[in-house]
Order: C-alpha cells, then sequence, then structure tokens
C-alpha cells in the first residue's frame, strides 16, 4: 500500500528528461511487454509472439542503455574495464549487443544450452545466474530511487551499479568468446607487434626515399603489397636498429639488394622503380 501510495505521489513526468525519470518508464515498458509475453500461448498466436519477442528484445536494449548512461555519470571512474572487446570481430560490436547478452544470461538461467555449445553454457550458468539477479537488484533500486529524488544517487545504488558492471563485462567476455573465434591474448599480442613493425617500416622508407607520401596518401595498390617485403626486408639491413649482427646477415643484404637492381641500397629515381623491384620475388636467403 505504502509503496502505492508513494508510486502515485511522487511517480516522474514521461517528459522529465532525466535519466532515472527515462529509466523508470523504460523499465515499465518492458515490465508490460514480459507480463503479456507470459501470458501468451505462442503455439495459437506464433506473429503475436515473434512480434512481442522482438518488442521485449528492444525494450531490453534501451533499459542498458539508459543504466550505461547512469553508470557513465554515476560511477565514472570505476567502470570496469573493456579492453577485450577489441578482440572481438567487427560484426560482433554491435549497439544492440547488450540486449542480446541480458537475453542469452535469461536463458542461459532458466537452463537452457547454447546450440552445440553445452560445456561452455554449463560452465557460463553460475555466472548468467548471478548477472540477472545483480541486473533484477540495479533495477529495483533505480525504480526505488526515480520515486525518491531524481537528482540523488546513492551509495547503495553505487555499490549495485558497480557489482553489476563486473558482472556484465565478465559475462560478455565469456558469451562473445563461446559464440565466435576470440583471438588470444598471444595472438593479438602478436598482430599488434606486426602493426608496429610495418609503421616503422614505412616512416624508415619514407626517411630514405623509397616511398613517397603520396603514394601512401593514394592507397597505391602496389605499395600495399611491397609493405610486408620491405618490413620483412629491412631488419637484415646494418643500419637497422634490430640488425643481427654477423656476416650472414651482410651476405644476405647484398644478395637481397642485388637481386632488386639495388632498390634496398640506393633510392630508386622513380615510383614505377621502387615497385617493380619491391614486387620482384626474393632470391632463397643463406640459412
Amino acid at each position: 500500500m505504502m509503496n502505492r501510495f508513494r508510486k502515485w505521489l511522487y511517480k516522474p513526468k514521461r517528459s522529465d528528461p532525466q535519466l532515472l525519470a527515462r529509466f523508470y518508464y523504460a523499465d515499465e515498458e518492458l515490465n508490460q511487454v514480459a507480463a503479456e509475453l507470459d501470458s501468451l500461448d505462442g503455439r495459437k498466436d506464433p506473429q503475436r509472439c515473434t512480434l512481442l519477442v522482438s518488442q521485449f528484445r528492444s525494450c531490453q536494449d534501451n533499459v542498458l542503455n539508459i543504466i550505461n548512461q547512469i553508470m557513465d555519470e554515476c560511477i565514472p571512474q570505476d567502470r570496469a574495464p573493456r579492453d577485450f572487446c577489441a578482440k572481438f570481430p567487427e560484426e560482433i560490436r554491435h549497439d544492440n549487443l547488450a540486449g542480446q547478452l541480458w537475453f542469452g544470461a535469461e536463458c542461459l538461467a532458466a537452463g537452457s544450452i547454447i546450440m552445440n555449445r553445452e560445456l561452455e553454457s554449463m560452465a557460463m550458468r553460475p555466472l548468467a545466474k548471478e548477472l540477472t539477479r545483480s541486473l533484477e537488484d540495479v533495477r529495483g533500486a533505480l525504480r526505488d530511487q526515480a520515486l525518491r529524488d531524481l537528482n540523488t544517487y546513492t551509495e547503495k545504488m553505487r555499490e549495485a551499479l558497480r557489482h553489476f558492471d563486473v558482472l556484465f563485462a565478465e559475462f560478455e567476455l565469456s558469451y562473445v568468446s563461446a559464440m565466435v573465434p576470440v583471438k588470444s591474448p598471444r595472438e593479438y599480442y602478436v598482430q599488434q607487434e606486426v602493426i608496429v613493425l610495418f609503421c616503422e617500416t614505412v616512416e624508415r622508407a619514407l626517411d630514405f626515399g623509397y616511398l613517397t607520401q603520396d603514394m601512401i596518401d593514394d592507397y597505391e595498390p602496389a605499395l600495399m603489397f611491397s609493405i610486408p617485403r620491405l618490413a620483412i626486408v629491412c631488419p637484415l639491413l646494418p643500419a637497422h636498429p634490430r640488425t643481427r649482427a654477423g656476416a650472414t646477415a651482410h651476405v644476405a643484404c647484398r644478395k637481397v639488394a642485388g637481386s632488386s637492381s639495388g632498390a634496398l641500397t640506393h633510392p630508386p629515381v622513380s615510383k614505377q622503380g621502387v615497385i617493380s623491384a619491391l614486387l620482384r620475388p626474393l632470391p632463397e636467403l643463406p640459412p
């Protein structure tokens, strides 16, 4: 009775732009769709069921989006790190991912199994249950605060948000890793090393005049093929900071430079000269 009275007395206006007010109505809409979905017999009206499921997931996206905005405002320094998202495939990183994760967590918590991922599903189920409980706590705390004071974030609410953010980040990594191939830390590190090597190679080639800035700016197709070759050959040059001392490297450099018509010993006089030299097959280097 007291809650009904407080809801009638302090209910925020629908037009209020504050985050807690927006959350209150987004969460209310989600509850309405969920209640209708629970009472519907999907076998009798499959089209209505499909429509409600789509609407339900859209409401979940909206609620999570507002919760994220609240966390950015409420606990900006305490957000869980999400550097691992850089390892996700491009097609996975989209605006609806959070809603899909919530839907997946509820399905796992209810006992469902991801197709062809039975072991992963069983391993993630305890985390999914904890995440759904934490999310219910957050929703309850935000609803309660929306009926009290839209301008205040209590410490209890902040703590609930911190706990939820950590669990959601952990579940996000586990769930996506089970669904799609995700590079290991070692693979990601090697990829970053290759990127750095290519960047250093291009900078050095520009300094020595092997390439021109126009070739890079124009995304010269032949140049894109020549950069890996430059990256292979450049470490063999005596002036390169990563050169291995010894006669083998010097012999290899002479053979490579000789086979490339001096492309790596003297700056070429034209773009065509460097491209043709770099695209010739490399001879077999001495062991």
